[in-house]
């Protein structure tokens, strides 16, 4: 999977939280059950407590989406949040059949704030001659039809899917093989290199 130590939402800084909130509404989701304990906040300050308030479910709903991604994440791909931000995730991915076989190609999950109502967005670090993969990096995710009800495990999956898929790589010439080999010898270049060189 993801290769990362599951995480337990219900130990650690949230612990108090989810106790709070699963004992009062057992079996329900954390961000509707919060929202049914209709906290009291101070007048004068209703406002701004509801923007903390949205950015801690947001925040949180994001730690969910990883802790489903660590089920659900193909063999051979590794992802993580940023030190910086929950909104940026740090991928690598290993590819294992195909014209990019043996090839560690470094991306960037980058969400934005209106997820899920918006798509994400995913760009790679090397040069990758793929035509589902732009010239400035960025991975057209146009076979992914969008909608709120996706999760970021869904682009992950993608992303994996556009490296081994047979489907994609029927009627490939020798032209394409060597410029893949070419990006292969550039990704594990890149990949000794550190972040951003």
């Amino acid at each position: 999977g993801c290769g990362l130590r599951e995480m337990n939402l219900k130990s650690g800084p949230w612990s108090s939280f989810h106790s709070l909130i699963a004992g009062k509404h057992p079996g329900t989701p954390i961000r509707e059950a919060a929202e049914a304990s209709n906290p009291i906040i101070p007048v004068g300050s209703r406002s701004d407590s509801k923007r903390t308030l949205k950015g801690c479910f947001d925040e949180l709903d994001l730690l969910l989406e990883f802790k489903s991604l660590m089920l659900h994440c193909p063999k051979g791909v590794y992802i993580v949040p940023s030190a910086k931000s929950l909104r940026e995730w740090k991928g690598v991915i290993f590819v294992s059949s195909g014209p990019f076989k043996n090839g560690a190609f470094r991306f960037t999950l980058y969400i934005p704030d209106e997820y899920p109502k918006a798509r994400p967005l995913v760009r790679f670090q090397s040069s990758v001659c793929h035509p589902l993969i732009h010239s400035n990096g960025v991975l057209n995710l146009c076979r992914i039809s969008w909608s709120p009800s996706h999760h970021l495990w869904s682009i992950v999956e993608y992303i994996f899917k556009c490296f081994h898929s047979t489907e994609m790589w029927e009627g490939c010439d020798k032209a394409f093989a060597d410029k893949a080999l070419k990006c292969v010898e550039e990704s594990l270049l890149c990949l000794s290199l550190p972040e951003g060189k």
